[in-house]
């Protein structure tokens, strides 16, 4: 499992996983730009450590259900919501990153195309 990111200068997208080499000095791997200045060499372990703890999290979550079936229904806002809240609110908004379907950073803003006919033959 990774994780999407986007870059705060260029607003790429990108993965979490793609920061976790300390070599790599914890930059967007797209424009340079660092992610944690001060942090370089600390910041790629956290970031290794998030996408496991999301990896066990999801993995447990699913074992547990295959053990209750619909006899138990965990309440989805106690576990989510706090990771949730962990992130900028701008993140949780921004389209491309984990929503399916949401138009991405570089078609947000421009005109809606006319609906095209195909004439019959």
């Amino acid at each position: 499992m990774n994780i999407g990111a986007r870059c705060g200068s260029c607003n790429r997208e990108l993965l979490l996983g793609q920061l976790v080499q300390p070599s790599d000095g914890f930059r967007c791997p797209v424009c340079g730009f660092a992610f944690a200045p001060g942090y370089a060499t600390v910041a790629p372990g956290v970031a290794a450590r998030v996408m496991a703890a999301q990896a066990a999290l999801v993995t447990a979550l699913a074992e547990l259900r295959s053990m209750t079936g619909d006899r138990l229904r965990l309440d989805r806002a106690t576990v989510v919501d706090p990771v949730a809240n962990t992130l900028p609110q701008a993140e949780a908004e921004e389209p491309g990153l984990g929503r399916r379907g949401r138009a991405h950073w570089w078609a947000r803003n421009a005109a809606p195309q006319p609906a095209r006919t195909i004439p019959h033959q």
